[in-house]
Formats: C-alpha cells, structure tokens, sequence
C-alpha cells in the first residue's frame, strides 16, 4: 500500500499474515531486510525488538512492514529514475521468531515485489492577464494560470487558495473549488475572474493597466487528490506578464 504521498517521497506498507501451525507461542524478536529498488539495494536493515509481539499458539497475526522511500535519496543512489514514471521495487528479508524468554528459534524468510510512483509536483505559469473591460472607476480582469502535470497518473485539483499582486500591490484574493482533472502528462488551465474597484485599490494601481507589461505575484496553495490520497501543495510565481488589451 502506498502511503503519505508527496514531492518529497512516499511510504510503502507490505502487509504480512504470519501462522503459526504449532501448540507453542512465539514471538516476533528480530527482523532484516534488503529493499531493491530497479536492481540497486536503496536500504538495508537489521532491527531487534524491545517488545516482542506475540504469535499464539494455532492462531494468526497481521503485520504492517512500513519503508519509507524519500525522492532525493532514491535519485541520488540511482540517477536514472530522476526522468521515470515509477519504479520497480522488490524487498526481501527474515523474520526472527523466539520463545518467551527472548531466545531465537528459527527465522522465516519473507519476500514482496511491487511498484511505486515517482511523483512530481505539478509545474505552473502565469498564462493570461488580459483586460476585458476598463473604466474610470475599475476593470474586469481574465487571470489564467496554467498547472503542468508531468506525471503518469491523473491529479484532481479540489480547492485553490489563491492571492494575485501587481507591482507589490493585493489585487485579488479567493478561494476557488478545483473540479477539474490534470491529466497524465497534461495540462490544464484554471480561470480566475478579477473585478477590480480603482477608487479601493488606489490610482497607483490603477496605472498598472495602462503598461505593456507588469511584475505580477501568484501566491496559493492547491489542494490535489489522487488514488492514493490528499495533499497541499503551495505555489508562489512572480514573472513579468503581457497586459492583453
């Protein structure tokens, strides 16, 4: 199971069911393991354990095994996958059984293969400042920012928190509900509508729109979901934008 997805990594879970057949009790004490990740050994570790967990007689337990993949490492031991989709991950190990008193009995060998994504955050732009209508006293205003999703699985965008500058100064501020979908290795383009009051926000504002361009802030943070989950993903672009007339 994939688990707390984000930019900055993941948890893979592997559940195991263990049986013990026998009329003793045993005791989970120890565990090792190699987790492979496309054919290169990304973690290796050996843990014993202060609380044994206890298999009873003739009877089953359930185990969460959680490892904890983190991006910059997985790319930094293997740079190839930096530009992949997902990886191909395989973990192998031993499991150590004890009596009741701590001493080992045998070790079970335990083994899982599967895959993961490599998620990217989605790129984003300023694509649109446009003027639909102007007047003395204020302007309605066609603000587009276009969202890249560079992955290989859809990200549906619930809520974007957003707050839009000009030349240093507050000119919109909302909340938007998403309902739209980025596709796989897609693009989409979100519409925010500004009605701007000059007479509020001031003449100096107001003199932006007669410019061929301004410096332009987007700050927000974005609420996406995937089928693994919910995130928060914060934005801030500033870039020199087009005035369209």
């Amino acid at each position: 199971m994939i688990q707390d997805l984000s930019p900055e990594g993941l948890t893979l879970t592997f559940y195991l069911k263990i049986i013990n057949s026998s009329s003793k009790d045993y005791y989970l004490a120890s565990y090792d393991y190699r987790f492979i990740v496309q054919q290169a050994e990304y973690l290796k570790m050996s843990t014993s354990l202060e609380d044994l967990i206890k298999v009873p007689a003739r009877q089953e337990i359930f185990i969460a095994w959680p490892v904890k993949v983190t991006y910059q490492h997985l790319f930094d031991t293997i740079p190839s996958l930096e530009n992949e989709l997902k990886a191909v991950c395989y973990l192998s190990g031993r499991l150590g059984l004890a009596n009741r008193k701590g001493k080992l009995k045998g070790q079970v060998p335990v083994a899982f293969s599967g895959e993961f994504p490599l998620f990217k955050k989605p790129k984003a732009r300023i694509s649109k400042f446009k003027i639909n209508q102007i007047s003395i006293g204020g302007a309605d205003i066609d603000f587009r920012v276009l969202f890249i999703n560079e992955n290989g699985f859809e990200l549906l965008v619930d809520r974007i928190k957003y707050k839009i500058l000009i030349g240093g100064h507050k000119i919109g501020e909302g909340e938007i509900s998403g309902d739209k979908n980025l596709p796989p290795q897609g693009e989409k383009e979100f519409h925010l509508p500004l009605l701007l009051n000059f007479f509020e926000l001031g003449r100096e504002v107001a003199g932006f729109f007669q410019l061929a361009e301004v410096n332009c802030r987007f700050s927000a943070e974005v609420e996406i979901r995937t089928v693994w989950g919910r995130m928060t993903l914060p934005y801030n672009l500033e870039s020199k934008v087009a005035i369209e007339k």
